[in-house]
């Protein structure tokens, strides 16, 4: 073979390895595709595409882990035991409550309808221990009376034990804490101890009634209440010839009910007295004032402050202290 000839071939052989790499890739490139069949070049360049404008890779990312804050369990409640008692010869329904020493607005309930013990589940903490009557007005009862777990009880409710102080009973969590017995009624109204009211009792009551006056006419008055228990008074004012009144929003307590001329001077007054309940009849004599009891949500109905006939220096009613 000349030399001519073998230059020839080897040409031709490159040329033939040239052409069969080119075909090679052509193939390579023209097969391959994603799976929404799009060319490498087109999924390349919606990958920049999508990487510029600030969106998630194809790569999906791990979730960040979630921390789970530990809760602490609830302390385990205590309980209040004791017995309950009542002046009398029955023992009437009651409320018990528990009022958390440091703050009195928090406090736990329970109500016996019948029996003489009560238990009452509460939180860990200290309390103070009252019971109150279910429903004193059924049975006439001085409003705001409680019988209270007070220095009282453990001095054996005698006559040589004055010291209505309320006793503090802690409770620990799972601890059931027995003898506690609200069974001092016996505060005096005058008391310098001042215990908390029935919490389920925080509504007012109302003083109702007629009014009259020893003549044709009826005068303007002003109705006043007087508080047995404290130095406060209510009063409302009516007009000339208006025959009814009512005395609202007072709190539940004990009263005396007078009404005087307006425009007469306070010297001139007429009461609810039992002179009223008697009739006003020339049998009646005794112009004491009756005591009105009002109750939490009830009024007093019948109050009628018409006792205009007392003399000079008879009776020591109030005098008009708006005066």
């Amino acid at each position: 073979m000349n030399k001519r000839r073998r230059v020839f071939l080897i040409i031709l052989a490159f040329g033939a390895a040239i052409l069969a790499t080119a075909c090679l890739v052509t193939d390579i490139l023209g097969g391959e595709r994603t799976d929404n069949s799009q060319p490498v070049e087109k999924q390349v360049e919606m990958t920049l595409t999508a990487l510029a404008a600030g969106q998630p890779s194809a790569t999906p990312s791990l979730p960040e882990a979630t921390v789970v804050p530990t809760e602490e369990p609830e302390p385990q409640p205590g309980r209040i035991t004791g017995s309950l008692a009542y002046p009398s010869e029955f023992l009437p329904p009651q409320r018990v409550v528990a009022f958390r020493v440091e703050d009195l607005d928090t406090y736990f309930i329970t109500e016996v309808t019948s029996g003489s013990s009560y238990a009452l589940e509460v939180s860990p903490g200290t309390y103070y221990l009252l019971a109150y009557l279910i429903s004193p007005e059924d049975l006439g009862a001085t409003p705001g009376l409680a019988g209270a777990y007070s220095e009282m009880v453990p001095c054996g409710l005698s006559a040589g034990c004055e010291d209505h102080s309320l006793i503090p009973v802690s409770v620990a969590a799972g601890e059931t804490v027995a003898g506690i017995d609200p069974v001092d009624w016996y505060l005096p109204a005058s008391g310098d101890h001042h215990w908390p009211g029935d919490p389920t009792q925080a509504e007012t009551g109302a003083i109702r009634g007629s009014l009259g006056y020893p003549s044709e006419y009826i005068p303007p008055l002003r109705v006043v209440a007087f508080d047995l228990f404290s130095q406060d008074y209510y009063y409302v004012d009516t007009q000339l010839n208006q025959a009814e009144y009512e005395l609202s929003g007072l709190p539940p307590s004990t009263y005396h009910v007078v009404a005087y001329v307006r425009e007469q001077g306070p010297d001139l007054a007429g009461g609810y007295s039992y002179f009223v309940t008697c009739g006003m009849t020339q049998d009646c004599n005794n112009h004491s004032l009756v005591e009105v009891n009002v109750y939490a949500g009830r009024a007093a109905e019948g109050v009628d402050p018409i006792d205009f006939y007392i003399q000079p220096g008879e009776v020591d009613w109030p005098l008009n202290p708006t005066q």
